[in-house]
């Protein structure tokens, strides 16, 4: 599929040339913003997962999705990052739709701009559908009350690099293992925050990942206090 997708593509820019020059301005101005419209729709397909990975998480009652490579396919898509983000909340790979997972050089990571951060805790070969509040991980991030002000965020954000609570270990980010399980929570400040279960199904041929998850809860959007609110 992805090697059709570039000869899908360089066929469209071939064509565009040959097509092209004899067109006024606006007729090359909408032969642009149809072909941008053409390879949007392709993309939407190249970042499915296969039939057979939609057809298990079906049968598993799982949502799934694949997560491309930031380093492989940043800039190489139309998409912002490259396909290597997502929204859970919106279901979503474009950047700006809330992204609360990304994957760069084989880390699976949270938090990505500005107040906006989270934690992430490998829970090994747990069966996905086991995962529940009732695991120590898990619960621990869902009684977790993020901070209102700046300096509190700031300092969870730092403590998200490395932090260890209850006698286990979570980040910001963590090596991607083919056949474990993850429990994620993502704060993004004035638009969502979530906790979700995932596990990573598979790696495919170019490196992207086929993910099974299930929400486990959503919490009321955050919000931070400006300055004039704390005094």
């Amino acid at each position: 599929m992805r090697y059709a997708f570039k000869i899908f593509v360089f066929v469209l820019f071939l064509a565009s040339i040959i097509n092209a020059q004899d067109l006024s301005r606006e007729q090359k101005l909408q032969k642009i913003l149809d072909l941008n419209n053409q390879i949007r729709i392709l993309e939407k397909d190249f970042l499915l997962p296969d039939a057979k990975d939609l057809e298990k998480a079906q049968k598993e009652n799982f949502d799934v999705v694949r997560i491309n490579p930031r380093e492989k396919y940043d800039r190489k898509l139309l998409i912002q990052g490259g396909g290597s983000y997502y929204s859970f909340t919106k279901n979503s790979h474009d950047y700006q739709d809330i992204a609360q997972i990304g994957l760069e050089q084989n880390n699976l990571k949270v938090g990505f701009a500005g107040a906006d951060y989270g934690f992430i805790a490998d829970l090994g070969e747990t069966p996905l559908a086991e995962v529940s509040k009732e695991i120590l991980e898990v619960g621990f991030f869902a009684n977790y009350k993020p901070p209102s002000n700046i300096s509190g965020i700031r300092a969870e954000q730092r403590k998200a690099r490395n932090c260890e609570a209850n006698g286990f270990i979570f980040k910001d980010n963590l090596s991607a293992i083919v056949g474990h399980t993850y429990v994620l929570r993502a704060i993004t400040f004035d638009r969502a925050d979530i906790l979700v279960a995932l596990k990573v199904h598979r790696r495919d041929t170019d490196g992207s990942l086929i993910i099974f998850w299930k929400i486990i809860e959503v919490f009321e959007v955050p919000t931070i206090k400006r300055d004039s609110e704390e005094n």
